[in-house]
Order: structure tokens, then sequence, then C-alpha cells
């Protein structure tokens, strides 16, 4: 039995329960992405505070448990089970907006609802139709919690400076893009990580959890290296908050990364939108991160060291303007 995450937001908590047993039970019947099978919902009771579900049990343990004691050839095959996870939900067919699963999706067709985000982001009140206007959102909100945080007015306005000069460099980017991978949207998985990821000692994923966090999203941002493997935006050691820890060294990412790289190849689409798009992903990385980085400081290294200073910026934060 999994119990959904509770809230004070009762309503923001209902929206992401019917989200995820909506897509868990299409995804029963038309794909063959590995997620729980749903056999029962169970409504709030004076017993269980809280929506519930019960699914089929998994076999297999979270990556974070299992992965240090892999082999090298296991490790080749999780990353080549994780290609077949990402391949077979990128071409599951959407609506062409940016949100998240609609309870109201019946059992041919899904449908999409403004984004539902986690507790730490706040909640928007409509569907995307580009990832430009998506981009605009982005950059509100990071705005916003700069301007909420506890720092002072001149933290808050470096941080402002930071998230323009991102937003910026960006927009210029996004022109050197595949049109077809900024156009077309697919489902993802918003919160993959070290212990909703369960796999088997041979490497093979047994099973993905957590599927209340899921999207659309533009192929650009949805196709992307396994999670583990990952060493770029705040991901990046350089840049990187002072908790952050990571099951495989630099090296071996690099080679593994590779390995997937060749696993996704024959899908034009996804292979294309993944060496593109490694900045812009890295970049919405960022807005989300809810790591401790006063000022967006940790965020603007990483701007200058990805894009370089932006062209005609000023050369210090004073001299920036607020718009």
């Amino acid at each position: 039995m999994w119990l959904r995450p509770t809230s004070s937001d009762i309503e923001w908590s209902q929206r992401l329960f019917e989200s995820e047993t909506a897509l868990l039970r299409w995804f029963s019947t038309h794909s063959a992405v590995p997620a729980p099978h749903l056999l029962h919902v169970m409504p709030n009771s004076a017993r269980i505070a809280r929506n519930a579900f019960v699914t089929q049990g998994f076999t297999g343990e979270p990556i974070k448990n299992l992965y240090p004691t892999l082999s090298s050839r296991a490790k080749e095959q999780l990353v080549r089970s994780y290609a077949d996870f990402a391949l077979k939900l990128f071409d599951i067919n959407v609506p062409q907006t940016i949100g998240s699963i609609s309870v109201t999706s019946s059992s041919d067709e899904l449908v999409v609802i403004p984004r539902i985000y986690n507790a730490n982001h706040a909640h928007t009140s409509e569907v995307f139709p580009t990832l430009q206007k998506y981009l605009e959102y982005l950059s509100t909100l990071k705005t916003r919690r700069a301007f909420t945080s506890d720092a002072g007015d001149e933290n808050r306005f470096r941080a402002q400076a930071s998230i323009s000069q991102l937003i910026a460099h960006l927009r210029g980017h996004l022109t050197q893009l595949d049109e077809r991978c900024v156009r077309h949207m697919v489902l993802a998985h918003d919160g993959l990580g070290d212990m909703n990821l369960m796999v088997d000692s041979s490497g093979n994923i047994t099973g993905i959890l957590d599927w209340w966090m899921n999207s659309t999203l533009p192929a650009i941002l949805a196709a992307e290296y396994p999670p583990w493997l990952r060493y770029d935006g705040i991901n990046d050691p350089r840049f990187a908050a002072p908790k952050k820890s990571w099951l495989e060294t630099p090296e071996e990412s690099a080679r593994l990364r590779r390995i997937y790289q060749g696993a996704v190849k024959n899908n034009d689409v996804y292979y294309t939108a993944l060496m593109q798009g490694t900045q812009l992903r890295a970049a919405v990385g960022w807005v989300f991160d809810v790591e401790d980085d006063p000022c967006c400081a940790r965020m603007k290294q990483w701007t200058l060291s990805a894009f370089g200073p932006q062209s005609g910026s000023p050369q210090n934060d004073s001299q920036c303007i607020i718009t």
C-alpha cells in the first residue's frame, strides 16, 4: 500500500492523488512502462486519514541500496534498461501542451491540466502551449521565490539579476535547437531518484514509483540521462549544494552516458533532444532547485560557466535594473 504525501493544502494533495491514479490506470492497459499495477484505491476514512492505494508488489530494491553492489556488466545493463523505459515513455501519445495528467483522462485518452508542482513550488492555473511560455513562467517562479526569501534587499536584487541573465541566455539558446524537439510534447516522470527506481542485481529496472510527479513536457526537456549519472547543472560538483552525493564516479558516469547515447540513438527525436538539450535542462533544474543558494550565487556561477557572460551585460550587479 502506498500513501501519498500530505500537505496543509488539501486540494493540492487531492489533485496529486487523482493525477497519479489516473495515470496508473491508463498504464495498466496501454503501456509496458514499469509502473505499479493498481489494484485498489482507498478513499479517506477514520482509519486512513489520507489518500492511499494498493498495488501489486515489486521485486528488486531501490537503486540507492543496490547500486554499490552491481558489477560493471550489471551497471551497463541498468543503463540499457533505463533507456528502454525512457523510450517507452517517450512514445506515449499525449496532448501537445505542458501540464500534468488529469483525473478526467479516459481509458482511451489522456487529458492534461495545469501542471501540479510539489509542495515547494507555486501552483499555476494554466496549461502552457509552448516552451517559450513555460520558460516565461519559470522565470517568474524563480524570481518570486527569491523575493519571498529571508534574504535582505541586496541579496534579492542580486538574485533577480542572476535570474534575468539566465533567462536571457536561454532565449538566445532556443533559436539553436531542433524545432521537433522543442514543439513535440511527451510524458515525463519529474522526480526519479535514489529511492523510487527499483532495480535487481542483474541491472534490470523492476519498477518506477511516485507517479504523482508527472508532467507533459517538450521532448528537449524530457529526454535525459539516467539520474544517477548526471554531473551537470545542480549536479556539477563545482556548483552543487554542499550535501549533494553521487552514486557513481565522474569517469564511470561519462562512460555509461556514452552507452546510454548508443542505446537511444535509433530514436532520432529522442537522441537529438538528449544531445541538444543539455544546457536547457540544466537551467530548468536550477529553477526548481530548493537547496540553499543565497542570492542565486551557485546558479550565477553555473550560468557563467555554461554560457559565458551575456553580451552587453553590466559588469557588476549594482548596474542591473529590475523590470
